[in-house]
């Protein structure tokens, strides 16, 4: 074949006289870094000096706080008000770039304000705390024991979370979701925490009503093994959700004894999901040891969550 030919990409002749297309030679495009997917290749590669400041905005802790605000939770909407601030303030000065989202939830009911309310992944305290503010606690009740955390688990996993880095979700509420037939959505809450354990979030969940024994006791109620979802399950009971989704996608659970537990609950599980426990324990030795305790459930939930096989169960 000429040059000329090979140039103008014109059909070659077979031998049977039949026509074949030559080839076109695509060039390699050069990498995009302003993508997301960018991230990925740069981890399979050795990171120069942009890429370097890439990974080290992508690299940090995206924490979820997810609330009911049922007329129960009340007390809890307004500890959110008057913590919210100064929460923020400790926990980005202990952890390197992190961003904070709000998920809010009731339940199906029409005469509710809303189902779910989502703030997405920010470092902007004002505008969350803004959020949290305007979001009205329902006063008016539903209509059935279980509330929208289903609608909830929807939110999590499609908020805009980092493509690299931690993700942790403190889950607080009193009542268990709907099961799929009863949610007008059809969303089932065993297929998210499913998804969610398959990008590696972690929730670390606090069980918020009454008769639920220890937190040993609560921890054991669905003892089950880290990422097991060979067994469905169904209406399990309202500290038994909690004690579950916590266990399966190797997160802490926790029951709450006084409403202000709620603030060192969210820091020991922000630190715990960004490898700061012994910073907060150093901290709480100093300002608060009647707390430490939670730090001990949080290094024994790391702890079972870093192993494999049987030994994945809760330790004792």
């Amino acid at each position: 074949m000429s040059d000329d030919n090979k140039k103008l990409n014109l059909p070659v002749i077979k031998k049977g006289g039949d026509l074949a297309k030559q080839p076109i030679k695509k060039g390699v495009s050069t990498l995009d870094l302003s993508k997301k997917s960018s991230v990925s290749s740069i981890l399979m590669s050795k990171p120069t000096s942009i890429q370097n400041s890439i990974l080290k905005e992508e690299v940090g802790l995206d924490l979820v706080l997810v609330g009911d605000l049922t007329t129960s939770m009340t007390d809890y909407h307004k500890l959110l008000k008057d913590k919210f601030k100064v929460l923020c303030k400790e926990l980005f000065s202990m952890i390197d770039n992190m961003r904070i989202g709000i998920i809010f939830y009731l339940d199906h009911d029409s005469h509710l304000p809303y189902v779910t309310r989502v703030s997405k992944l920010s470092k902007d305290i004002e505008q969350l705390y803004h959020f949290i503010e305007s979001t009205p606690v329902s006063h008016d009740g539903n209509s059935t024991f279980d509330e929208a955390v289903e609608d909830a688990f929807n939110d999590i996993v499609n908020i805009n979370w980092r493509e690299v880095g931690t993700r942790s979700v403190v889950l607080f509420g009193d009542a268990q979701p709907h099961e799929p037939e009863e949610c007008p959505n059809r969303f089932s809450y065993f297929d998210l925490t499913k998804k969610m354990f398959q990008n590696k979030i972690v929730v670390n969940s606090v069980y918020c009503g009454k008769d639920y024994g220890s937190d040993e006791e609560l921890q054991r109620l669905e003892n089950v093994n880290v990422g097991d979802f060979s067994q469905r399950i169904y209406r399990m009971g309202h500290p038994n959700f909690y004690s579950w989704v916590a266990n399966i996608t190797g997160g802490m659970v926790l029951g709450i004894r006084n409403i202000e537990d709620l603030v060192d609950i969210i820091k020991a599980s922000a630190a715990k999901d960004s490898g700061h426990l012994d910073d907060l324990e150093k901290k709480m030795k100093a300002t608060s040891p009647s707390k430490l305790k939670l730090i001990e459930v949080a290094r024994k939930a790391e702890k079972r969550r870093k192993l494999g096989g049987d030994e994945r169960k809760m330790l004792t």
